[in-house]
């Protein structure tokens, strides 16, 4: 019974190290740094320090599902997991991520700084696979901690954030819209140049210029008819300044770019197929027509080399600093 009682003891060990894993894990800044050096108390399983690279391994029973996580450092905070709590993967060779606060967390920072924070936070999750309802979750720990070291209520904080959310929506609603148009009217405009003169004559050539006016016409009314309310809220949410500059940079499209050369080109077109279906009859009247159409394109290609890069440039200026709004 002896023996048998020490030979259990040996193999105690072994048992033991059989039902463990080993959990992997990384501790991150909110500039994507690696965090050196960092106790972290992994409850009821022990203690680890971060190396050189911010990793950390920590051996834990098998039969666990997830880890609390305490930073022994009382200057730094953990950010996310939001609950502290690491689940523990299925893959032996996953690397959990753990982001903290930077070092100076006493430090006081503007509602507006915390919001740029908050979105390198957001990018950074999204970056290793959160899910939204954990971003959702984030989020509200976030506006909590926030709250705390500005020292204003998580209503106000949170009140800053829902204005960025209304931000995002009408940013997303019309950038797309400005970045297409951009192409689209590149794609008239190369159309024309490789396929106005073969119009005269070839019925491909003419659906050629059709397909690209069809394909710039349906982009050009939806900024047309959408600008005014676009312009409000773009007054509303971001200020009177962007509105303004908002309201420019269409005007200058519509007056400078579209009414002076696109109608001009629809005008050519119409001109074209008068000529190819010989509906103008009169050969000397034709070639007249012909002659005044190269003329028009031409001018209006020259003009368009100029126009398309001013529009072009003051359309990204102008999302730039939309985008840019909370960081100026």
């Amino acid at each position: 019974m002896r023996l048998l009682f020490i030979s259990l003891l040996f193999l105690l060990p072994v048992i033991i190290c059989a039902q463990t894993v080993q959990l992997r894990g990384k501790v991150i800044d909110i500039n994507k740094q690696p965090v050196k050096n960092l106790s972290i108390r992994f409850t009821s399983f022990g203690d680890a320090v971060t190396t050189g690279s911010g990793e950390f391994l920590i051996s834990i029973p098998e039969s666990v599902n997830s880890v609390d996580v305490v930073i022994t450092d009382e200057n730094v905070q953990i950010l996310y997991p939001v609950d502290a709590k690491i689940p523990v993967p299925s893959d032996p060779n996953f690397i959990s991520t753990i982001i903290v606060s930077g070092n100076n967390i006493s430090g006081k920072t503007s509602m507006d700084e915390s919001i740029v924070k908050y979105m390198q936070l957001e990018s950074l999750l999204k970056d290793v696979g959160t899910t939204n309802s954990e971003l959702k979750a984030f989020l509200e720990k976030f506006i909590e901690l926030e709250s705390k070291r500005l020292e204003i209520s998580e209503v106000k904080l949170r009140e800053e954030f829902e204005r960025k959310d209304r931000k995002d929506a009408i940013f997303a609603e019309f950038s797309p819209v400005l970045k297409e148009y951009i192409i689209r009217i590149k794609n008239l405009k190369t159309n024309f140049e490789m396929n106005y003169e073969l119009a005269f004559v070839s019925n491909p050539s003419v659906e050629y210029l059709n397909n690209a006016i069809r394909a710039y016409n349906p982009v050009f009314d939806t900024i047309y008819y959408n600008n005014n309310k676009w312009k409000n809220n773009i007054a509303t949410v971001w200020d009177a300044v962007l509105a303004e500059s908002f309201a420019s940079s269409v005007s200058y499209m519509i007056d400078e770019v579209h009414i002076p050369y696109i109608l001009q080109l629809n005008e050519c077109i119409k001109t074209i197929n008068e000529i190819r279906l010989k509906i103008v009859s009169d050969e000397e009247k034709s070639e007249e027509l012909k002659k005044e159409v190269r003329t028009k394109v031409s001018t209006i290609m020259k003009s368009l080399d100029i126009k398309i890069p001013i529009l072009e440039n003051r359309f990204n200026e102008l999302l730039t600093r939309l985008q840019n709004s909370e960081t100026e």
